[in-house]
């Protein structure tokens, strides 16, 4: 009988995350890689085990492939390769259905199963001589990963040393002779002058303002619309189309940030990404992929968004939990309507992230060639309290005018130059068209939350290295 099987790597976070932050450049790209790497092993594996298959999509931590067997060989090499993964917090989940005559059923049939293979990890009886991977071996690993153009896999040797890279049966080996790496973001790290892999503390010195690191997370929204009801040749286009953005594309936006030493891509692939790098550099890397993403979507007809989210971190920051910080920022923005990004905690429509980053600018400039006081960044972050107390009236449809010009006078009581008092102007004619948008329920109304992130954006740009070293 014919079976379309689905892997999906579980675990993945944990995995690549958990390393201390003292020296995790040079372990997370190996760990991030091996991810990307393990459905390659399964591939060849089930190729070994049960003869010819046929690959429907292989990437970003899912399988997919038709394969002729029994059921009960089926299962028994399913249980092999699994075998190896039994102690380890990452592991293959692995689901199949028979082939039905529609490629819509048995996808959707997959799915089902999947969802229920998540629940029930086997239990393995037998003994283990298990030895978690040590910290120099995937150092190794990755320095060995930046100079690859490729890899294969071959069988593994008899009485070998252990090798993370090992599974089933099988080793995957970094190749300067095959070329899968070329052009894709896969195995690329900002690289010293000296060619070692620039460490985290490093790549925030190089941000303005505050020496800080900046997490993003980014993925696609409604995915499954994408491929629900969709024949096969379908379904392999659009898995092709989004891998190619996010391994190639990704890489001709991110490729000079990489160069400089600006950004360390951790992962990019099937339709997300993560990347850790100099706070400014990601917020100005996260516009770019966005509108690269809504330019490619909409050129290959796809009708996709992508959300986001970043947080800002001290550089020592411990790397579990900026990954979690970072998962729950696009939590936020998936729960917020989505095709939004959030930054210091809140969730913005890519056009209002656009007006906070230009207000920043324009706040950056006034303090920076023109004097200002920052003081007037915490007035304008303080604002946003008046300003929601407002919106939320107003939403109720009540509009309490008096309010809105105490607000007024707050923003604009500034013992500052003309220059400073016309910007702080300019904000309040903004809020105050929101109010009135918001009153009349027009969807289009401004985020009041704008100009304190822009404010925020600010302040961090203006920041002495003096105040960063002793805050």
């Amino acid at each position: 009988m014919q079976y379309l099987l689905k892997i999906d790597i579980s675990g993945i976070q944990t995995f690549i995350f958990d390393v201390p932050s003292k020296g995790a450049s040079r372990q997370l790209k190996a760990r991030s890689v091996y991810v990307q790497m393990l459905t390659h092993l399964a591939e060849e594996f089930f190729k070994n085990t049960l003869g010819k298959i046929e690959v429907l999509y292989n990437g970003g931590g899912n399988l997919f492939f038709f394969v002729e067997s029994q059921e009960e060989q089926l299962r028994e090499s399913i249980r092999e390769f699994q075998r190896d993964f039994a102690t380890e917090n990452i592991f293959p989940i692995v689901a199949y259905v028979p082939k039905n005559e529609e490629f819509k059923a048995t996808m959707q049939a997959l799915a089902q199963k999947a969802n229920i293979a998540k629940l029930q990890k086997p239990l393995y009886t037998h003994s283990y001589d298990y030895q978690p991977t040590n910290e120099s071996k995937w150092k190794e690993i990755t320095e060995n990963l930046i100079e690859a153009t490729g890899f294969v896999i071959e069988a593994k040797e008899k009485n070998t040393s252990a090798n993370p890279l090992s599974k089933a049966g099988l080793v995957l080996k970094f190749s300067k002779i095959e070329r899968q790496f070329e052009g894709t973001i896969l195995n690329k790290l900002p690289l010293s002058k000296d060619k070692s892999i620039t460490e985290f503390d490093e790549i925030a010195q190089k941000a303005t303002g505050d020496a800080k690191l900046a997490a993003l997370k980014m993925d696609v929204d409604n995915l499954g619309q994408l491929f629900r009801n969709k024949n096969q040749d379908e379904y392999q286009r659009n898995s092709k189309i989004l891998s190619e953005f996010f391994e190639k594309k990704i890489y001709e936006i991110l490729k000079e940030y990489i160069k400089n030493e600006y950004i360390y891509p951790i992962f990019s692939g099937g339709d997300d990404c993560f990347l850790i790098g100099a706070w400014d550099k990601i917020l100005e890397a996260a516009g770019k992929i966005q509108k690269a993403f809504d330019d490619y979507q909409s050129k290959n007809d796809l009708h996709l968004t992508l959300s986001a989210g970043v947080v800002i971190v001290p550089p020592k920051f411990p790397m579990v939990r900026i990954a979690e910080e970072a998962e729950h920022a696009l939590e936020l923005s998936k729960k917020h309507s989505k095709n939004k990004i959030t930054l210091f905690g809140e969730p913005l429509t890519w056009n209002d992230f656009a007006k906070a980053q230009e207000y920043a600018k324009k706040f950056q400039k006034l303090i920076d060639e023109q004097n200002a006081s920052r003081a007037v960044l915490h007035r304008i972050k303080s604002s946003d309290i008046g300003f929601t107390r407002l919106q939320e009236k107003a939403q109720n449809g009540k509009l309490n005018f008096p309010k809105v010009h105490r607000l007024k006078y707050y923003l604009r009581n500034f013992k500052d130059k003309p220059e400073i008092k016309e910007i702080v102007e300019q904000i309040f004619k903004e809020y105050e068209q929101a109010l009135l948008q918001t009153f009349m329920k027009r969807e289009k109304a401004l985020n009041p939350m704008v100009f304190p992130v822009a404010a925020r954006w600010a302040e961090l740009l203006t920041k002495s290295r003096k105040e960063t070293e002793n805050p």
